[in-house]
């Protein structure tokens, strides 16, 4: 909606990618159908071609420049213990002195060649069998599977990558991750527990054991679906007799859980928990932001009603893999556009029966869509399931007098306090785990019933 250039993407069924996450037990590819047609490209060729720009230009430019980088205090490291106790002292204020890696964030020197870019782009790094690769603190050497990329990739034969294997093409980086992850590559998966075994004191490597020689490539997975190998990567137990479920290698090999305890933890001492009276899980009520202030209509029995609820978005049932709506078999198996789910109660309160239209909005934004009126859903709150596109039969709105908007047009994006904490064991950084996020969903919105003719323009 804001950006100044949108590139044409290829869609999932005109390229080259794979898909596997925490708590699918599966790996799945995708595999282009046709060609990306006109002007399109997949993400791999988009980026690679900004790349190549973008080093002609800078080479001249920007050269080769060393930056020194502020580094997070990262979890399943020593960084965990920069703050014993919990304790925050600023050095700013004068409360210790500025340590970096211990009272502030480290200080990273950092070389980067930016006529390179793009030869780096399209070659295996060469720290991957020097330093290993892993993950949760969990490391491992893919030496034998870094000769293969090179033989089924080909090599780089000059520039910064020479001698490397090849990450030209996106079916390249697919057979790398496949290659370089022990949920796909067995021996990999094995060597993953034998590095845990030092650590936990205990024998670990049989977990994998019957898979040790399998070795999932791109052809295995596009045949079928393949079920992921039990690695120390992630926290569940994966084999033919038993179906993916977290934690359990917790529970049945004794693997302390990756916190202060060693256990599932609940309590917190940490010194801003304490503060803001989160060191036990408890209930918050949405936070006043303002999100309300100035709206709301006549609450007398009239077509102006309205009720105030609390919004929640959770992932789409209707979808694939959550987010891909518009694909004709997925809009046949609903509504076939927007839904907000509320109460019988809410219905009632402002005569709305299932499939009326629905005006909901706060200060943020307004959203036009059907009533999915269900006693499955709480009295005071709204279910409005995630990435609903907005180009499906969405009208234009009686509040806006624009196109109504998608799940986020609600919501507002603010900081927590409590997840800036770092330096304490499970509360360090971590990719894709802890760290500051956005709790954009805490939110109020105001639904009231469609009064007017639904109009498209």
């Amino acid at each position: 909606l804001y950006s100044d250039v949108v590139l044409p993407a290829a869609t999932w069924y005109e390229k080259h990618d794979v898909s596997s996450t925490d708590l699918h037990p599966f790996v799945h590819p995708f595999n282009a159908a046709i060609p990306p047609p006109w002007e399109a490209k997949s993400d791999w060729d988009a980026f690679n071609r900004i790349a190549r720009s973008f080093s002609e230009l800078a080479r001249e430019r920007l050269g080769t420049r060393t930056d020194i980088v502020a580094g997070s205090l990262l979890h399943d490291t020593p960084d965990e213990l920069a703050q014993p106790f919990g304790e925050v002292r600023d050095w700013r204020a004068g409360e210790c002195d500025p340590v970096p890696g211990r009272t502030m964030p480290k200080l990273v020197a950092v070389e980067r060649d930016f006529g390179a870019v793009a030869e780096k782009m399209t070659a295996l790094g060469p720290l991957v069998e020097k330093l290993g690769v892993g993950a949760k603190g969990v490391t491992f050497v893919p030496d034998e599977e870094v000769q293969r990329l090179g033989a089924a990739n080909g090599i780089v034969p000059s520039g910064a990558g020479a001698g490397r294997p090849a990450l030209e093409r996106d079916v390249h980086v697919v057979e790398t991750i496949l290659a370089l992850s022990g949920t796909t590559n067995g021996r990999l998966a094995v060597e993953s527990f034998r590095n845990l075994e030092g650590r936990v004191g205990k024998p670990l490597a049989q977990i994998p054991a019957a898979r040790a020689e399998e070795r999932l490539t791109l052809a295995e997975i596009t045949i079928q679906p393949r079920k992921v190998i039990a690695s120390a990567e992630w926290s569940g137990l994966e084999s033919h007799e038993r179906r993916y479920s977290p934690f359990t290698q917790n529970v049945d090999h004794l693997i302390p859980w990756r916190t202060l305890t060693g256990r599932q933890q609940l309590y917190v001492d940490h010194q801003w928990m304490l503060e803001y009276g989160e060191a036990l899980p408890a209930y918050r009520p949405p936070v006043d932001s303002g999100q309300l202030e100035g709206l709301g209509g006549s609450p007398e029995v009239g077509p102006g009603r309205e009720v105030t609820v609390r919004y929640l978005t959770p992932h789409s049932k209707w979808s694939i893999h959550s987010e891909f709506q518009d694909n004709l078999h997925m809009l046949t198996l609903f509504r076939g556009g927007p839904a907000m789910w509320i109460s019988l109660e809410d219905a009632a309160a402002i005569d709305v029966a299932d499939n009326d239209w629905l005006e909901v909005y706060n200060k943020h934004g307004v959203v036009a869509c059907r009533a999915v009126v269900s006693h499955r859903v709480p009295s005071g709150a709204a279910l409005f399931y995630h990435s609903q596109d907005r180009h499906v039969n969405v009208p234009l709105s009686e509040v806006s007098g624009t196109r109504g908007g998608t799940d986020n047009s609600l919501t507002r994006i603010t900081m927590k306090p409590t997840h800036l904490v770092g330096g304490y064991a499970q509360f360090s950084w971590g990719f894709n785990y802890y760290g500051a996020c956005g709790p954009q969903r805490d939110q109020l919105i105001i639904i009231r019933k469609r009064a007017g003719k639904v109009a498209y323009r």
